[in-house]
């Protein structure tokens, strides 16, 4: 972009509109007079929006020695929300949200739109990208002790946007109307009526009636295309202020050197990362299209209803609690890992990031990871072949607690009737 340097000034300018109070033009030239007067179009943007300085500060701005390819993965997150947003507009446009042409809209847009299947590929792997890319992030971030004083508003935002990432996925699950997606949200919200007192009102709250209909369809639609990405943008916005105004940690032991601009090293490996998330996101919606199974019925008994992937954890650790224990899996468990999240900057007192100094807090963070990493683990491994139930066995196998979350119409987990 075109700048000007002030006679008095060694300082370079951009192009202005006003001379500041205390400086004068006095020796311009006649080219530089003929382009304030007749400025090329990105001058003329340059001179309203300033966008050649804002773009020049990120890419000046000083990096820590030592940062590298574990800072790529918030650009990896933004990138793939934004694209989330590009494909989930395409898709809407398409979509119907009532429970009698939800599922004829996405059958449609698979099987008839140009590119239909293509494009809710995208969307679909984009949305599991996003929540490893976001798990990864968080990660980081904890084994790095980098939520840290003055970062603790940062981290707290993070936690918030992790929440919002994971009620997308819960919103965007029914959407396609079909018997997964259907029995999957009837266990999901029976799960939110385990929590005493307000169990039954938040049920009915969040599914609009008794039972998951339309009502629940249009909530969750709303949820997904307005409230939620309204919070999201609020809370990106948010966090990135956070981040340029406290900068990136750099790593647990720092190490010597001057601060390195951002551009071009780190600005290379961000995009090296970037190029392989979203061409990941494509190989996937084209090897791997999404399926769409038949529209869902409240009557049927042949499917089993099981979560997405990210919630098995939760799904797996609901089936082990015997009976009147639920709650624990439900809310006590879930309950004490989300406010120990928010709660970290403050629960880790060391003033070292290195991990061997903070020994209480990674070992109890490690053995949470690892028991939702197994519950994870063990509900991919369990999970039957295309969702069908399996083999009638006897009714005894079937847990108890999931006796008490599963749908009425539908038979626990390990058997039919």
């Amino acid at each position: 972009m075109s700048k000007i340097l002030l006679p008095h000034d060694d300082k370079e300018h951009t192009l202005s509109p006003e001379v500041p109070a205390d400086k004068t033009r006095e020796t311009e030239t006649e080219e530089e007079e003929l382009r304030l007067r007749r400025p090329s179009l990105g001058d003329w943007l340059d001179l309203r929006l300033g966008w050649y300085g804002f773009v020049r500060k990120n890419l000046d701005e000083p990096m820590p020695a030592g940062v590298g390819w574990w800072q790529t993965l918030g650009n990896l997150l933004l990138t793939l929300l934004m694209f989330q947003f590009i494909t989930g507009f395409a898709l809407a446009m398409y979509y119907t949200p009532s429970t009698v042409g939800a599922h004829a809209s996405v059958k449609h847009i698979t099987y008839e739109v140009t590119l239909g299947s293509f494009v809710r590929g995208l969307h679909v792997w984009g949305s599991t990208i996003i929540v490893i890319a976001v798990v990864l992030h968080t990660l980081r971030v904890f084994f790095w002790g980098s939520y840290k004083k003055p970062r603790e508003l940062t981290w707290v935002v993070g936690v918030l946007i992790f929440q919002v990432i994971l009620g997308f996925s819960f919103t965007g699950y029914l959407l396609p109307w079909d018997q997964k997606a259907y029995w999957a949200t009837v266990v999901g919200t029976n799960i939110a009526g385990t929590i005493p007192v307000i169990g039954d009102d938040l049920i009915l709250l969040v599914r609009g009636g008794p039972e998951v209909g339309a009502l629940t369809l249009t909530r969750f639609f709303s949820l997904h295309v307005m409230f939620l990405p309204a919070m999201l943008m609020g809370l990106m916005g948010l966090h990135l202020y956070l981040v340029r105004k406290h900068h990136i940690a750099g790593p647990v032991n720092p190490q010597k050197g001057p601060p390195v601009a951002f551009y071009p090293n780190q600005l290379f490996k961000d995009a090296i990362v970037l190029l392989f998330g979203v061409g990941l996101v494509i190989y996937l919606a084209i090897g791997f299209p999404p399926a769409l199974e038949a529209i869902a019925d409240p009557t049927g008994t042949d499917f089993s209803p099981r979560p997405e992937w990210y919630f098995l954890g939760l799904y797996e650790l609901l089936k082990i609690m015997p009976a009147g224990y639920e709650i624990v899996a439900t809310a006590i468990i879930p309950g004490l890992v989300t406010i120990g999240m928010f709660a970290l900057p403050w629960l880790d007192r060391s003033k070292s990031r290195h991990p061997a100094k903070r020994q209480w807090i990674i070992y109890t963070g490690t053995a949470v990871i690892l028991m939702i990493g197994l519950m994870t683990l063990k509900g991919i491994l369990e999970t039957p072949p295309e969702h069908k139930a399996p083999p009638v066995v006897g009714a005894t196998q079937a847990p108890s607690s999931m006796r008490e979350v599963a749908p009425k119409s539908l038979p626990a987990e390990g058997k039919q009737p």
